[in-house]
């Protein structure tokens, strides 16, 4: 997969300007402040429908004007694509593919596959569960519709279920109500969380290499909350679950079982990294993760995806910016920095100023 070329229209600090990319490194070279990062939100989106800074869209639109334009092509291996999404501060965001409307977000995630990676991402690590299981649904999302359906649907019963916790209605009435929902839950869940345990199975075959690739020495290895017992089911686990917590659940008014809930630990040397590793170390892991993610992207729709790095270098030491650049050259690969470090192959320069292209 590759973008050819990608035009911003009054897109946050760019008026009209049309961006070529070639195979392996693109760097998006300027000082602080100048649009380079704007240009990877824009792809971003375009790919899954949502700003990875949570911006609002209207936010998005150059200040001084009511609408804005992203277009983009790209190659994939059956052929070449376009996708263009209208930003209107008066009106929701509309989007084509190849020229014909989508009506739901779900038809937009994985036509453009993309792996991000910017200085936030240490979040992954570091934070709240909620941006481990984000990381979980958007990554698997991209190359398996049924699990995005599922999660979708999941989402779904989870509120009608917590509609019925959270009500004044009787005990008894609440309890007959669950018996409708609780297995439809449970059969929703059973899908998403067998998705979650075989992409883990395959993220710890793949990470462990590159993190010792590029750390040299340290081993990486990741688990999945919910584990899966030998000799049951996922589906009569969770169902025992649910039937010992259902008193409790109603005492409390939600959910307290279910993907929802669940979480990813990462760790170095068998110490969770959240808790026992620096800083780098947990940078270093994030973005093993998500050139793992390219891999694995790359196993499952037998291309690979496009990968944006945000700000990576200015956080590695000279040899590791070495190993992540080789490694990375590969595929395409779309890169901003303040300065380009020193390399023995080929690559893209695309100078910003202002947010326009300037000439080197």
């Amino acid at each position: 997969m590759k973008i050819t070329n990608l035009t911003l229209t009054n897109f946050r600090n760019y008026d009209n300007e049309t961006i070529s990319f070639n195979d392996g490194l693109n760097f998006i070279v300027g000082a602080n402040a100048q649009g380079k990062t704007n240009m990877l939100e824009s792809i971003y989106l375009i790919s899954v429908g949502k700003s990875p800074k949570n911006s609002k869209e209207k936010q998005m639109i150059n200040f001084s004007k009511e609408k804005s334009l992203i277009n983009i092509n790209f190659d994939t291996r059956v052929g070449k694509k376009n996708i263009k999404m209208y930003l209107d501060k008066s009106n929701k965001k509309s989007i084509k593919i190849n020229e014909l409307n989508i009506l739901k977000l779900t038809e937009l995630v994985g036509t453009l596959s993309i792996v991000y990676f910017s200085p936030d991402e240490l979040k992954l690590i570091k934070e709240v569960p909620e941006d481990r299981r984000k990381f979980l649904d958007i990554s698997i999302s991209q190359f398996d519709k049924n699990y995005l359906y599922n999660l979708l649907k999941y989402e779904k019963i989870l509120k009608q279920r917590n509609a019925i916790l959270k009500s004044s209605d009787s005990l008894e009435s609440k309890k007959e109500q669950l018996k409708l929902f609780t297995p439809q839950l449970i059969d929703t869940a059973e899908k998403i969380i067998e998705k979650r345990l075989n992409f883990i199975e395959k993220l710890n075959k793949i990470a462990p290499n590159i993190h010792k690739f590029i750390t040299s020495s340290e081993n990486l290895s990741i688990s999945y909350s919910y584990k899966k017992k030998e000799n049951i089911t996922i589906h009569d686990d969770l169902t025992s679950l649910f039937d010992k917590s259902v008193d409790k659940e109603i005492e409390l008014g939600y959910t307290t079982i279910g993907p929802h809930r669940d979480d990813l630990i990462f760790y170095i040397n068998d110490l969770d990294c959240k808790f026992y590793a620096s800083q780098g170390q947990q940078r270093t892991v994030a973005l093993v993760v998500k050139l793992s993610l390219m891999e694995i992207i790359k196993n499952e729709i037998n291309e690979y995806p496009i990968l944006l790095l945000d700000d990576v270098l200015s956080e590695l030491d000279e040899n590791r910016q070495f190993r992540l650049l080789n490694m990375t050259n590969k595929y395409q690969t779309i890169i901003t920095c303040t300065q380009i470090p020193k390399l023995d192959f080929n690559y893209n320069v695309i100078n910003i100023k202002n947010g326009k292209i300037v000439n080197n």
